[in-house]
């Protein structure tokens, strides 16, 4: 797929697409006689492409009238109108019905995810430093890469091309170099992007300043100081800081650009660095529930906490579009690290994915001695059959297992056998097979691991991987 003749020109007659999700809920708020703005901007807060498409409008609309475009969606609705809103918004592409191959649009969704993020990382750090004009920078941030969601768009092989040379540089900065080299000469996304589009007869910085015509985009808020001059560099360091992390966090939370990203963090809050990880942690808790509901990806969801000090789980590729045999699957390549029991279970569940009949993979570790509670989840099919909790007085096949720290793989075969001894929701998972492998360090239990859709000979090589593990 090669872009379009004249893309600017062709970015400028095709607005980018929208989330059906989001799509509808604009269109629920538009039915009314006095449609609610701030209900409606909390929607187009979710979507770059749709927030983009708001703010372009009102900017282009003042830019007529040589008047500072508006610098918050509240602001561009108020001037745009409910009749413009009702006439405009339903018209936009549905990403769904626009883009139908699964990879292609899993990449503009975890492009998309990756705005979010950066937008609300940027509005909690404001919001500490006890900012009252937040929202103008988180609208920079979210529509920082509108770029990168256009090409996934147009030409998805140019956005792989461009993501895995800024993956690269990330890991390979971290495993250099990173408890030394200044962060500027680290991983960017912004120059992979321009890099990629460069070698195609196409400059970044000529394709935004002219996208700014239509698109509200961050060249416009931070390079036209007379129309704002309440911003200042530190606006703009947050931003970038913001960027990079919603990018770095992916690869995980506990590696040496992570730690370099917070102390920059800390100096810009006036924090300590505990101080600003806690403060960025919590939001991305609070951001990965929430993401978890629209549904996107959100890392922070690898954010929870071990008081033992194990290493934690690392995304799996399925997550983000990661090529693992390409990029490598952790940013901290330290090979002395790379044997311990978290590294070696992290990598035997990559490896566990890419069997045909896996379905779903849970982590359980024991609350106490009646619950256990899922800490690691992947579906295939973003669906969980296994539960969020199991109780282990209803299970008394599943303590037995934990006791001794024995495999089990439950199949066609012996289902009527074992099934009665396990709570219901785990019955019910054994209808597509189902295997549990207690995980042990020095012979005491850490967790359980649930492994669901292989029968028969794949159960086996499943159960032969983590013997190896």
């Amino acid at each position: 797929m090669t872009l379009p003749e004249n893309w600017s020109e062709y970015l400028l007659e095709h607005p980018l697409p929208v989330r059906r999700a989001i799509h509808q809920g604009m269109c629920r708020e538009l039915l009314s006689e006095s449609p609610d703005f701030p209900r409606l901007v909390g929607w187009l807060r979710r979507d770059p492409a749709a927030a983009s498409f708001v703010l372009g409008a009102a900017a282009s609309g003042q830019r007529q009238r040589e008047r500072s475009a508006p610098h918050n969606l509240e602001h561009a609705l108020s001037l745009l109108g409910s009749n413009w809103a009702r006439n405009q918004l339903p018209t936009l592409p549905i990403l769904e019905n626009t883009i139908d191959d699964e990879d292609q649009r899993a990449g503009y969704l975890a492009a998309s995810s990756r705005a979010m993020r950066a937008a609300r990382l940027t509005e909690a750090w404001l919001i500490e430093r006890r900012e009252t004009n937040y929202e103008m920078v988180s609208v920079a941030a979210l529509l920082h890469n509108l770029v990168e969601l256009a090409l996934w768009r147009d030409a998805p092989e140019l956005a792989r091309q461009a993501l895995a040379i800024a993956r690269k540089s990330l890991i390979d900065f971290t495993r250099n170099d990173a408890e030394d080299a200044s962060l500027d000469r680290c991983f960017s996304v912004g120059h992979a992007f321009a890099t990629v589009l460069g070698e195609a007869g196409i400059d970044l910085l000529e394709l935004e300043t002219a996208l700014t015509e239509r698109y509200y985009l961050p060249v416009m808020l931070l390079a036209e100081e007379a129309t704002i001059p309440t911003l200042g560099a530190h606006h703009e360091a947050i931003l970038v800081l913001a960027r990079r992390l919603a990018f770095a966090s992916e690869f995980g939370w506990h590696h040496a650009v992570i730690l370099r990203l917070t102390i920059a963090i800390a100096d810009q809050l006036h924090l300590s660095p505990t101080a600003a990880w806690r403060v960025t942690v919590k939001k991305s808790l609070v951001d990965a529930r929430e993401f978890a509901n629209i549904p996107l990806y959100h890392p922070g969801r690898l954010l929870v906490q071990h008081d033992d000090g194990r290493d934690l789980l690392w995304p799996l590729p399925a997550d983000y579009g990661l090529d693992a045999d390409e990029n490598g699957c952790h940013a901290s390549g330290n090979p002395t690290r790379s044997t311990t029991p978290g590294r070696q279970l992290g990598d035997t569940i990559r490896q566990l994915t890419r069997f045909d009949q896996v379905e779903e993979i849970a982590l359980y570790e024991n609350v106490d001695a009646s619950v256990s509670q899922r800490r690691f989840h992947w579906s295939r099919s973003g669906q969980a059959d296994l539960p969020e909790t199991i109780g282990l007085g209803k299970s008394p096949l599943l303590s037995r297992l934990q006791s001794r720290l024995e495999t089990l793989g439950i199949d066609e075969q012996n289902r009527e056998r074992l099934a009665p001894h396990l709570d219901t929701a785990l019955k019910a998972a054994t209808r597509a097979g189902l295997v549990i492998a207690p995980l042990a360090v020095n012979g005491t239990l850490i967790s359980t691991l649930f492994v669901r859709g292989p029968q028969g000979e794949q159960q086996r090589d499943i159960i032969s991987s983590l013997d190896r593990a």
